[in-house]
């Protein structure tokens, strides 16, 4: 027999010690106090009363001791028939906030509608650990993974391009990021970039290699046109002071970028897809999918905790001890 937590049976050797050491150890007490009270002669008449008042009820103690000690040992005996569940994946969501997100070439702004995309991927996610990732020229974990769909959508909200003040747009750091976010998880794991694909860095294998490591599918969701759009700047009241220009005084036009986010899909198996592809109906069924994996529900045979049986007979025990009591008394 195997216990669950052996640790306890020393606990129950000490319950079995007291129940046998009972009979000795109250002789020699029951001795020792008569002799200072009674005559010798005396003796065997107001000993045996005494026996029977104070043996038992050590015995059954102990007893009870140690059956209560094995309970909490866990004995493991028979086997039980366990369905284990597919586990759902996990996911992270890193979200482009670089100032040219701020850019109108997809009404109302390529910010505003991968934030939309977000809230209408979000119900398609409910049993799946969710995090989010902002990133520009640097990365921060907005939420960690977690079940709670009420946190990123409250956390979307405050979400403004430009609000992290390194500027650039590294995808690499946003991958780094939300691979490290995942931790231990079991089960698939996916990263959804919501981006115009442009990236100051020039590390997309490196970025594909830490995430084909970790066992992360990426899929990339390109929210800009080809044709693109100037970066808007505001000033602190949120008015338009006009466009970004590059040295030579000519707006910056920012496009959309297909090549980073591709190369890091196609390295981890999986998917490029751009705002105006319906992204949504794809990832939600790609993550069911990434969910099940090769696993079906499956049956497994444990071994059962048979704790209830010596609970059983300890609580039984000290009840007939409790009863016992007024039964010595009267003998006594």
């Amino acid at each position: 027999m195997m216990f669950l937590r052996p640790e306890w049976l020393w606990l129950a050797a000490v319950g079995g010690v007291l129940a046998l050491l009972a009979i000795p150890l109250t002789r020699t007490a029951q001795t020792r106090l008569l002799r200072r009270y009674a005559a010798p002669e005396q003796l065997p008449a107001m000993s045996a009363p005494l026996a029977l008042r104070f043996r038992p009820r050590w015995i059954l103690r102990g007893a009870a001791l140690a059956m209560l000690a094995l309970a909490l040992a866990g004995p493991l005996y028979g086997e039980k028939e366990v369905t284990q569940q597919p586990q759902g994946a996990a996911l992270m969501i890193a979200l482009d906030v670089s100032p040219s997100m701020a850019a109108t070439d997809i009404r109302p702004s390529r910010l505003a509608r991968a934030r939309h995309l977000i809230g209408q991927l979000l119900p398609h996610l409910a049993g799946h650990p969710t995090g989010l990732v902002l990133f520009s020229g640097q990365a921060h974990m907005g939420v960690p993974l977690t079940l709670d769909r009420e946190a990123i959508t409250l956390f979307l909200d405050a979400v403004e391009p430009g609000m992290i003040a390194r500027k650039g747009s590294s995808l690499e750091v946003a991958v780094t990021t939300a691979v490290s976010g995942f931790g231990q998880s079991g089960g698939g794991k996916a990263l959804i970039i919501l981006s115009d694909g442009e990236t100051t860095d020039s590390n997309i294998a490196r970025a594909a290699a830490t995430a084909k490591k970790a066992g992360v599918e990426i899929y990339g969701i390109g929210v800009a046109t080809p044709a693109g759009a100037p970066i808007p700047v505001y000033r602190k009241d949120g008015q338009l002071a006009g466009y970004k220009r590059d040295s030579r005084g000519q707006r910056v036009i920012s496009r959309l970028e297909r090549g980073p986010l591709t190369t890091l899909a196609s390295a981890t198996g999986g998917q490029f897809l751009t705002a105006e592809d319906d992204p949504v109906a794809t990832i939600a069924a790609a993550v069911e999918t990434l969910a099940l994996g090769d696993h079906l529900a499956s049956a497994d045979l444990r071994l059962e905790n048979r704790y209830q049986w010596p609970l059983a007979v300890a609580l039984l025990i000290l009840l007939t001890e409790l009863l016992a009591r007024p039964i010595r008394r009267q003998v006594a």
